[in-house]
């Protein structure tokens, strides 16, 4: 719960420090019976101060400005006490008298205000550097780091250098416990929270991040795909539904390409062009990282470009397929499944793994030209799909096995000779 600190300012004058015949005005700061001492950069004769009410005495001008001056003061540190107030849970009058003196002022900034400015810099590398999808990613990380100081900590805000190391432990266990979010997910919040906090060291706002090493580790998945028998049985199945058909062929494109939906889905007949092989390639980049993602054509690709290349959809809006909403199209492939008896969760996502690893690793298609179809930033995201596959260690295995095997049967014709 929130602490009550009451505060209290006054102006004295300090007579033990007095130089020829002067003494220096001092601001007193008291919070909760501590106190801290500002200079207010004036000296007066103590006959000049008035020490019950704290000013100076007389009516002059200059006498009323001095006074003006010290009014203006008492303003200043009620209003930068009341702002730090509604950020803070404690105030110690070190930090007011910091804050007072500006030897914070290198790092007042507070972790909202940073967020904004970490996201409005980053915004203007959209298309450049980051997607827009990745971009607006940070928005809602933003507000999440926001939601998490009002509901649990009871501030809508909170300096750079009041951040703690239980700051993350505290963050990490909210969006577990009360968002309920996956651990993977999860991982890219805290990943969120520790770039803005290096980007404050960066610019000098904080010293160090104090949430740098924080372990948050990123929990293995079971990445769904489809084998070669299941793709083919899709392949082959009988389908009259001329709606269903459509999402089929759309489904087996991306299976034998690697695209994401909305990749797929931006595809136009200017993405094809003539590889160095001569083949037919498609040329692009993916829209979530905007990597290169140029696929050389398989021949079932092909016949399914060729096949709609007169579809009045894809004539009229200058697409390569007839690509519903990934929502219908995940809603239909639930039927397709159904109607072609697999059991496993049908959506578009399952179709780009199912290239990774039934058509390209199954095939002994290396992991680095995996990769660069694919679109993947790094190797690891791509070595993923190589540690699922059982079906290449199995075969893998038994070459092993044929090998040793020969060669145990050279050694026992040399020792009957």
């Amino acid at each position: 719960m929130k602490k009550f600190d009451l505060l209290k300012v006054s102006f004295i004058v300090r007579s033990d420090k007095k130089q020829s015949g002067v003494s220096p005005v001092l601001m007193m700061l008291s919070i909760d019976g501590r106190r801290a001492y500002i200079s207010t950069g004036h000296k007066v004769q103590v006959s000049d101060w008035d020490s019950s009410n704290g000013k100076f005495i007389g009516g002059s001008a200059k006498i009323r400005t001095l006074n003006e001056f010290l009014d203006r003061m008492r303003m200043d540190v009620i209003r930068i006490y009341n702002e730090m107030n509604s950020r803070l849970e404690d105030i110690t009058v070190d930090e007011l008298r910091k804050a007072l003196k500006g030897e914070n002022e290198r790092r007042s900034k507070t972790l909202v205000e940073v967020c904004k400015i970490y996201n409005s810099s980053f915004e203007k590398l959209v298309g450049i550097e980051i997607g827009e999808i990745t971009f607006k990613r940070y928005a809602t990380f933003a507000k999440k780091v926001e939601d998490f100081m009002k509901l649990k900590m009871g501030i809508k805000d909170i300096p750079l250098e009041n951040i703690k190391y239980s700051f993350g432990l505290e963050y990490d266990h909210y969006l577990k416990s009360e968002v309920k979010l996956h651990q993977n997910t999860l991982v890219k919040y805290i990943q969120y929270l520790n770039r803005v906090l290096d980007y404050a060291v960066k610019y000098e706002w904080l010293d160090k991040n104090v949430l740098f090493g924080y372990k948050c580790p990123v929990k293995e998945t079971k990445r769904e795909y489809l084998t070669a028998d299941e793709l083919q049985r899709i392949v082959d199945k009988e389908i009259k539904v001329i709606r269903l058909q459509e999402v089929r062929d759309c489904f087996v494109f991306c299976c034998y390409t690697g695209y994401a939906y909305k990749d797929a889905a931006n595809l136009t007949p200017d993405h094809i062009g003539t590889g160095i092989n001569g083949s037919k390639w498609i040329y692009t980049s993916r829209q979530k990282n905007d990597n290169v993602s140029n696929v050389p054509l398989l021949d079932q690709a092909m016949e399914i470009i060729e096949k709609y290349a007169d579809h009045p959809d894809c004539v009229s809006k200058n697409k390569l397929l007839p690509m519903k909403s990934n929502q219908k199209l995940n809603a239909y492939l639930k039927e397709l499944a159904d109607i072609c008896e697999i059991t496993k969760p049908m959506t578009m996502h399952i179709a780009r793994h199912t290239f990774a690893t039934t058509v390209l690793l199954s095939n002994g298609v290396s992991m680095e030209a995996t990769s660069k179809m694919l679109g993947h930033s790094s190797l690891k995201t791509t070595q993923i799909y190589g540690k699922i596959l059982e079906t290449r260690v199995g075969s893998e295995m038994e070459m092993l096995k044929a090998k040793l095997s020969t060669g145990k049967k050279s050694d026992q014709k040399r020792e009957a000779k």
